[in-house]
């Protein structure tokens, strides 16, 4: 058996952060969580996750900012970048593509939806560079 996959969920939600780490959990994950934007990248150094389910909008640093310093990052370009927004336009949902977001869910969302997502997009990691 190989090593656990590990998901980095940042959101400024408590509610949010336990649904979907009781989710990643159950399903076999290592969970690691941040609550706003600058910390996303002290937690990337600790637990150097496979996939991050990201806010857009969080305190200090949002979540479009994120995804831009991460997907320009050469170790973590190719991590899979899930967006996760209440309020999107198709404008927004556009733009955050072009940013490199691999997948964009619209809260509110079934946590299974995002685990079957996150499993399906790590089954066979990409190599790292």
């Amino acid at each position: 058996m190989g090593a656990r996959k590990t998901v980095l969920v940042v959101d400024d939600s408590q509610a949010v952060l336990d649904m979907l780490a009781s989710a990643f959990e159950e399903a076999g994950f290592e969970v690691s969580a941040a609550g706003d934007g600058e910390e996303v990248f002290r937690r990337m150094a600790e637990a150097d996750p496979d996939a991050i389910l990201l806010d857009v909008y969080m305190p200090k640093l949002n979540g479009a900012d994120v995804c831009r310093l991460v997907k320009a990052h050469p170790h973590w370009k190719k991590t899979y970048l899930v967006l996760m927004s209440s309020r999107i336009s198709d404008r927004e949902l556009d733009m955050y593509r072009k940013l490199g977001a691999d997948e964009i869910l619209r809260k509110p969302f079934d946590p299974d939806a995002a685990v079957a997502l996150v499993e399906k997009a790590t089954a066979a990691p990409a190599p790292r560079d």
